[in-house]
């Protein structure tokens, strides 16, 4: 009896022994990307503390912010052995640190239904997951993406109530604007349009490219209807346009410092009352202030004389979510924290908040929002975009009643498809589908660097100063220097490559 009881004694204690270990916490670290305006500590947010409970799973972060990010990321993969388990929520060179050095740890041995049972349900929709293999084929993070049927970045805007008093017509010409432009600055609008110099964003100048014909992109290149890669700034259309902005900037119907400005800056002069004509993403919940929203009207890009309107297209292909590093201690726990922020409800709290203060399921069995947080109070409760959230869009529309800002967006995005104005194919295609090798896209980035400084030099100058055929003639000859037409060889390759497959 006595062999019996030590022996039920020993068992008991090797159970509870296992019992401890089976409970024991995985412990990882993170390095967070984190926008300028987004000062909650992700390490004391209760979202993260509920998270940990479902997996067991803690996780440190280290909260970059981003102008701090290259600096940060360079100098962490300078150091291989201290680098963090997790990279999340933005962009790393793939090429450069997963395929050629690898640093970063291929997943898809771990893309199954048993860890991570939510993402490879939905990656397959819409062919959502097309996008994220490397040149080598494998897939180094984990996707992020919110589709929304939007196919476009800047919506054309007017001020509909100074059209009203000026008794004028929506402008569907520049010829037409321009005279628009006119009749404000003499009714006293002070910038009768203006925009900011962001090179991506709704509101930058480098929109009004697309109504002489051009789908500027900050890339500076787009693909035409005989599937050839074509440089923006090489057409004549990119010639009439800046002739067309030094026009109204010598007229002063124009912005000037919408060669400077953040879009900051921008907003409070259309608050203000001093802006009649602008791009910008949408009126409703932005940084117009509700009681001015009433006075704009979104409307189709007009075109210059002898062009078609050309905007730039977006494909909604999913960012960076996640990246695991080699020095990652348990890629399977890892990534069954990641996906476990990908269940449903989930997935919709990180986002828009509690169910019941932030967000409701409807009679429909939708989720929608209820209570938006002002001046970015949302990022004090949840990681909102910085966390993880993968809906294509077929997924999405299935489980999430769009809010009226979304419902804005998603109109003028249709009116744009219905209306023809979008360019033939995005540059996307080139940017996210086709793959170059890691050689041909350092080669590639090095003439891209050198481009973007002459071209944005040019820019102010042709705007400020005018152009004549001498100093265009110039402007392409230098960019034929820095190696314009193999900028273009090297996408044309990979585009070809693209549509073989």
């Amino acid at each position: 009896m006595k062999k019996l009881i030590s022996l039920l004694l020993a068992c008991c204690m090797l159970l509870s022994l296992s019992a401890a270990f089976a409970e024991e916490k995985t412990e990882l670290t993170a390095f967070q990307y984190a926008l300028e305006n987004q000062n909650t500590d992700f390490n004391n947010l209760w979202f993260f503390d509920e998270l940990e409970k479902k997996t067991n799973t803690h996780v440190t972060f280290q909260m970059v912010k981003d102008a701090d990010w290259d600096t940060n990321v360079n100098l962490m993969f300078a150091v291989p052995d201290k680098m963090p388990d997790m990279i999340i929520r933005h962009a790393v060179d793939v090429e450069e640190y997963g395929v050629t050095q690898g640093l970063l740890l291929p997943l898809d041995e771990y893309l199954t239904e048993e860890i991570m049972p939510n993402y490879v349900s939905r990656l397959n929709i819409n062919n959502a997951g097309d996008s994220i293999p490397a040149s080598d084929g494998k897939s180094y993070y984990i996707g992020f993406l919110m589709a929304q049927n939007v196919n476009h970045t800047g919506t054309w805007y007017v001020n509909q109530t100074e059209l009203d008093k000026l008794q004028l017509e929506v402008p569907t010409t520049i010829e037409g604007v321009t005279e628009m432009l006119r009749a404000m600055k003499k009714d006293g609008i002070k910038w009768p349009f203006s925009a900011s110099y962001t090179q991506y964003g709704p509101e930058t100048i480098w929109n009004q490219f697309a109504s002489f014909g051009v789908p500027e992109n900050t890339h500076y290149y787009y693909i035409d209807e005989n599937e050839k890669v074509q440089l923006t700034f090489a057409q004549e259309g990119w010639r009439k346009c800046v002739e067309w902005l030094h026009q109204l900037y010598e007229e002063e119907l124009m912005d000037p410092e919408s060669l400077t400005q953040d879009s900051n800056l921008w907003a409070n002069k259309v608050n203000n009352g001093e802006v009649g004509y602008f791009c910008y993403l949408r009126l409703i919940n932005t940084a117009i202030k509700a009681e001015n929203i009433g006075n704009y009207k979104s409307i189709l890009p007009p075109a210059a004389e002898g062009a078609k309107a050309c905007v730039s297209q977006i494909l909604e292909v999913p960012e960076a979510g996640v990246y695991l590093t080699k020095n990652c201690k348990d890629p399977v726990a890892a990534l069954k924290w990641v996906d476990a922020q990908l269940e449903t409800e989930t997935m919709m709290v990180s986002l828009n908040g509690k169910v019941g203060e932030q967000i409701q399921l409807n009679d429909e069995g939708k989720y929608e929002v209820i209570n938006i947080p002002e001046d970015n109070g949302l990022y004090s409760f949840v990681p909102v975009t910085m966390g993880q959230f993968f809906a294509p869009g077929d997924y999405y529309t299935s489980i999430y009643q769009m809010a009226p800002h979304r419902v804005e967006r998603y109109e003028d995005s249709k009116a744009y498809a219905e209306a023809g104005v979008l360019e033939y194919k995005s540059f996307q295609y080139l940017r996210d589908l086709c793959k170059l090798s890691n050689e041909d896209s350092l080669e590639a980035a090095g003439i891209y660097t050198d481009l973007q400084k002459l071209v944005e030099e040019n820019f102010a100058n042709f705007v400020r100063n005018g152009v004549t055929d001498e100093s265009w003639n110039s402007f392409q000859e230098q960019a034929k220097g820095i190696g314009a037409e193999r900028y273009i060889e090297l996408y044309q390759t990979a585009y070809d490559a693209y549509l073989a497959k």
